[in-house]
């Protein structure tokens, strides 16, 4: 892996090195078990100075991203953690409350309906669990999935919608929010009893797959948000490395520089364009069935789920 440092960017360096991580664990170049650079051979790369990149893959390492194995360096971890302390705490619940059931005279497993019941509508009205991203449309779809998946009502949140909870001091205990903005919503909510918990997003294998039939020789437009520089460089360098033909012509554009999305996403003035997952609520729905467009798709990865569904507390 290379990384691509703006020393003179706004974006402190550590920064830098740590989206760059982020963003590469999302596009799958890196992947569970890969081994990150050395710390001297990114020095040697870069220019850095070795303390900033100390501090850059300490911070990735809390973030639980990274692990410290013998012998290998700095690995990829998307290790799951143990469920067995929150299985004890509810097999010492449940039998309290079988116990105070029996007490008061009460079948347990009749209670257990109803409190089943009494809890589902609970937690429709004050949901327990919410998925965060920049983007609404991005947020519901992954809050409907997990729902799916752990059999709870999970909540969809924009960024906009997550800061005015936040104001109104209304959000849920437990927030699940993807790994590249994971660290930014955890010093947010570090003051509230609230638990922000990582979930790795990948792309989608059917994005990698478009990405393959892109034809040797095209010229291809990345279609993103504002950024700053350094983010936006190395996203193309990324999407070079999806593309397999190693002649294609990448460029890229801030969606708040294209006047009209949909007249340009019908005319021939590029052989692709690449959609930005933010970027892709504002794409016209005539216009994500033009093979010419490919809609970069988030992916939810399945083991970081696992990991995070003992962090925020579901039983299954």
């Amino acid at each position: 892996m290379e990384f691509y440092i703006e020393k003179h960017s706004s974006t402190p360096v550590v920064a830098q090195i740590e989206e760059q991580v982020k963003f590469a664990v999302m596009m799958g170049i890196l992947r569970n078990g890969d081994t990150l650079p050395s710390i001297r051979d990114i020095e040697k790369q870069t220019g850095v100075h070795h303390s900033q990149i100390h501090k850059a893959y300490l911070a990735l390492r809390r973030s639980g991203m990274l692990v410290l194995t013998r012998g290998k360096g700095s690995v990829i971890s998307t290790a799951t953690e143990s469920p067995h302390t929150i299985n004890q705490n509810c097999l010492q619940l449940s039998r309290q409350i079988t116990a105070e059931a029996r007490r008061m005279g009460v079948s347990p497993t009749a209670f257990g309906r109803y409190l089943s019941r009494h809890a589902q509508e609970s937690e429709r009205n004050a949901p327990f669990i919410s998925f965060v991203d920049f983007r609404g449309e991005i947020a519901v779809q992954a809050a409907a999935e997990i729902s799916r998946l752990w059999q709870v009502p999970v909540a969809g949140l924009s960024f906009s919608e997550f800061k005015a909870a936040m104001k109104e001091g209304t959000l849920t205990p437990k927030i699940l929010v993807n790994h590249v903005l994971h660290e930014y919503v955890r010093t947010l909510v570090s003051k509230r009893k609230v638990a922000a918990i990582s979930v790795e997003v990948r792309v989608s294998e059917r994005t990698i797959q478009q990405l393959a039939k892109i034809r040797p020789g095209s010229s291809v437009l990345l279609v993103h948000y504002s950024h700053p520089s350094h983010r936006v460089r190395y996203m193309v360098e990324q999407m070079r490395e999806l593309i397999p033909s190693p002649d294609v012509r990448i460029l890229s554009a801030s969606i708040g520089r294209i006047p009209d999305l949909d007249g340009l996403l019908g005319s021939p003035e590029y052989d692709y364009y690449l959609i930005g997952p933010g970027v892709r609520g504002e794409v016209p729905h005539d216009q994500r069935r033009n093979p010419r467009v490919v809609l970069i798709d988030p992916q939810l990865d399945l083991t970081s789920l696992e990991s995070a569904r003992i962090r925020a507390g579901v039983v299954i």
